[in-house]
């Protein structure tokens, strides 16, 4: 059976759709599609209808690559008040340790754990303990009378979730799976130098940016600052007067994010006004100077340990001479991540991969081969029919319960 998952990472800017297949240990991307986002304020919903045209809008571009309709997705929520918590659980086996056995004992180890507001995102398996000896990941498979379970419960606001996973039934989609940006971001920017070790990941998003703090290759906390591409985008629109369209096609094309690099001899013709690139460039560079030292100071305050490493991933960081920037007020051992995969080569795609790398390390660990795509489609995939009919059944319903039982769907 083919692996192939989708993942819709839902951004202020945009929103990012993607189709990927798992084998021989790579995940290998099949379609993308970004469309604009429309009705989403700071990473939350502030116009329903309007963000089922833009989820519409991206489906249709997928379906249209594929040759077939999309139907379920793993989705990312607001992680504005995440709560991390440290949890253990423990049932009786007495044979085979089965997926439904580790399903279980996830479940006994957050059961009447969570405040009353909030719904889970996640565990994370720390450790499973067999028969209070052996300790694994992947218990699945294994024989034991006693399964334990030591993890990191992950829950958000209900607010945060309801409002996202209540659109994608009225665009037609099932929501298979939730998780955070932070999250994502680690498993796309992970490698074997950093996961025992402790470090940030620091997203800079088109509103927000996202700062979350990894131990030994579990995230333990995460953090939103009010601040991103588009105060860079206000700023210069604000300065030299002119509209958000043009202001962001300057900060694209032609400032610098450290005045050291600019040209004095570059200008950019604004309306008829010839804009020098060190006038641009102080603008953009007090704004990034800003976040930076912000996102610096947030990570300070999640964790009283010693950073290791910190990656830095986001749209923004495309900007001329970011690193420069990076390396004068974070050090140079920070490392600038850049998207190079093959068809995403853009860090704006950087959780929706991650997303999708979550969801295949959690399977894993659950013993379950799982693909959100049928066999059928995977036929029309291979030979498209271009004279397709379209699925007309109609609007998917919310299921109820899906967050607390959730993972009774891959059983």
């Amino acid at each position: 059976m083919r692996k192939i998952y989708t993942s819709v990472d839902i951004g202020s800017d945009t929103i990012k759709f993607l189709v990927a297949e798992e084998g021989n240990d790579t995940v290998n991307v099949l379609a993308s599609a970004m469309v604009k986002s429309k009705g989403i304020k700071k990473g939350l919903i502030v116009d329903s209808n309007q963000v089922v045209m833009a989820i519409k809008d991206g489906a249709k571009q997928i379906s249209e690559q594929l040759g077939f309709d999309i139907k379920n997705v793993i989705v990312n929520v607001p992680d504005y008040n995440a709560k991390f918590m440290y949890v253990t659980g423990k049932i009786n086996v007495d044979g085979v340790i089965a997926t439904r056995n580790i399903n279980t004992v996830i479940k006994d180890s957050v059961y009447n754990k969570l405040d009353k507001d909030y719904e889970l995102v996640t565990v994370i398996p720390l450790e499973f303990t067999l028969d209070g000896k052996e300790k694994t990941l992947y218990p699945y498979g294994k024989e034991c009378h006693v399964l334990e379970i030591k993890g990191i419960m992950i829950s958000v606001p209900k607010k945060n979730i309801y409002s996202v996973i209540s659109v994608f039934p009225e665009a037609g989609l099932d929501v298979l799976d939730i998780t955070i940006s932070g999250i994502a971001d680690y498993y796309q920017v992970r490698n074997k130098k950093i996961d025992n070790k402790i470090g940030a990941i620091i997203n800079i998003g088109h509103e927000t940016t996202n700062v979350s703090v990894i131990n030994n290759g579990i995230i333990m906390n995460t953090e939103t600052i009010q601040l991103g591409g588009i105060n860079v985008e206000n700023d210069i629109a604000y300065i030299f007067g002119t509209n958000i369209i043009d202001a962001r096609k300057i900060k694209e094309k032609f400032a610098s994010s450290h005045k050291r690099f600019t040209n004095l001899n570059e200008t950019y013709d604004l309306d008829g006004v010839k804009l020098n690139q060190l006038e641009v460039t102080e603008v953009v560079m007090s704004r990034l100077t800003e976040m930076l030292n912000l996102a610096r100071k947030q990570i300070s305050l999640l964790t009283k340990k010693d950073i290791e490493y910190i990656i830095i991933t986001g749209g923004l960081t495309e900007i001329k001479h970011f690193k420069n920037l990076v390396y004068e007020i974070l050090g140079k051992d920070v490392i600038i991540y850049v998207m190079d995969e093959i068809g995403i080569r853009d860090n704006r795609y950087t959780s929706a991969l991650g997303m999708i790398k979550a969801f295949i390390s959690k399977m894993a660990i659950r013993g379950k081969s799982f693909s959100m795509i049928s066999e059928g489609d995977v036929d029309k995939m291979i030979t498209p029919d271009n004279k397709k009919k379209k699925d007309k059944s109609g609007v998917s319903k919310i299921f109820k319960g899906f967050i607390r039982n959730k993972e009774d769907n891959y059983e």
